[in-house]
């Protein structure tokens, strides 16, 4: 009896301004471009030619009170 074929699915899950909390402050992080469409159209791009097989733009339910720490920027519809 053959063995099955397995496939391994991976998707890139993105927070725009990084997934830990001072993500933002790194010196080659570029949080100006949370906004730019473009910047989302090099990650997926990226992802693309790294053989993953889809991207995740997370949102969130709510804004943050104070991003004077962290850059609390999230997709909304």
């Amino acid at each position: 009896m053959p063995a099955e074929k397995r496939q391994l699915n991976l998707n890139l899950f993105i927070y725009p301004g990084g997934h830990h909390e001072a993500g933002w402050r790194y010196k080659d992080s570029a949080p100006e471009r949370v906004l730019d469409i473009a910047y989302y159209q090099e990650l997926a791009k990226k992802a693309e030619a790294s053989k993953f097989d889809a991207l995740f733009f997370a949102d969130g339910p709510a804004l943050a009170d104070n991003i004077r720490y962290a850059s609390r920027f999230r997709l909304e519809p």
